[in-house]
């Protein structure tokens, strides 16, 4: 959280850096309105999941006898706590931005989303308090049959940005540029999904129906994002431009809660809800780009 608000404080610095600098030095024999937009592909790294509730059952796969562990003679469940490791397959990126040009900066408002599948890797599952769970007995044979799956990582973002353009630097045609933004990202993690079928193979008649669970959810959350941009612009015409961006996105963690379909702790309390904590994706995006300037 903390290094994540150092970046932030970095991107804001050289927007304002960007922005003085581009009206300290602005000449003007270039300026005008633009639109453009971009579509290509999505890298997502360094993404983990945390979740948790307050689940005070002991499940059959544990207890010879299960119930909630407050009634069980030497047993304390505080709540579960559990983490994958998700893996992000390619994806897919678009944006539209308006903007103006003040000759070598521009001033831009885009909006953006990016969308990639997810692959979920156990990693571990502990007591809210950090324990280990409990051993089960050696004549226990129950299984849990339990299946965890999320669908996908959608971000809709909304950005300022600041760009300098590098302008006949290599071609009269060609302008690379730099760029620096800083919005919020809507965020939506799409079918977070758990369930359980407990079954005792010893004693197939075993009603365990009570103690299964499933959840379903989509889960969403608005946090700050930070952008770095390169890229390079080809002028197809004196007022249509063609080329290939660049964007490393940083975002804060994403964070929602939900309620269960199915919970043995709705009993006690109907709308049980988990937790889930996506630590802060960082996102990689190649676009290729069509820009249109109007006369000023």
């Amino acid at each position: 959280m903390i290094l994540f608000r150092g970046k932030v404080f970095t991107v804001g610095a050289l927007l304002m850096v960007f922005v003085l600098s581009g009206e300290a030095g602005a000449e003007p024999q270039r300026s005008g309105w633009y639109v453009g937009g971009g579509i290509g592909g999505n890298w997502v790294r360094d993404m983990e999941e945390t979740g948790w509730n307050r689940d005070t059952y002991c499940y059959p796969g544990v207890c010879d006898e299960p119930g909630l562990s407050q009634d069980i003679e030497g047993i304390s469940i505080p709540g579960y706590r559990w983490n994958y490791d998700l893996d992000l397959d390619l994806g897919s990126a678009f944006e539209i931005s308006i903007g103006r040009t003040f000759n070598r900066w521009r001033l831009e408002i885009s909006a953006a989303q990016r969308k990639n599948n997810i692959n979920q890797k156990f990693t571990s599952i502990t007591y809210l308090d950090g324990r280990a769970g409990y051993r089960p007995s050696t004549t226990n044979r129950v299984v849990s049959n339990s299946m965890s799956r999320i669908d996908d990582l959608t971000t809709r973002t909304l950005s300022f940005n600041v760009y300098y353009d590098f302008l006949d630097v290599f071609h009269p045609r060609i302008t690379p540029y730099l760029g620096v933004g800083l919005g919020v990202v809507f965020g939506e993690v799409s079918g977070v999904h758990y369930s359980t079928n407990y079954k005792d193979p010893a004693n197939p008649s075993r009603d365990l129906a009570f103690y299964n669970s499933y959840k379903d959810a989509d889960m969403h959350d608005t946090v700050v994002v930070g952008n770095f941009y390169a890229g390079t612009d080809y002028h197809l015409t004196e007022k249509i431009l063609a080329g290939v961006k660049l964007t490393y996105s940083i975002m804060d963690d994403l964070e929602a809660e939900a309620g269960y379909r199915k919970h043995p702790f709705n009993e006690q309390n109907p709308d049980f809800r988990f937790h889930e904590r996506f630590s802060g994706p960082h996102q990689y995006s190649v676009m290729f780009t069509m820009k249109y300037l109007f006369a000023d």
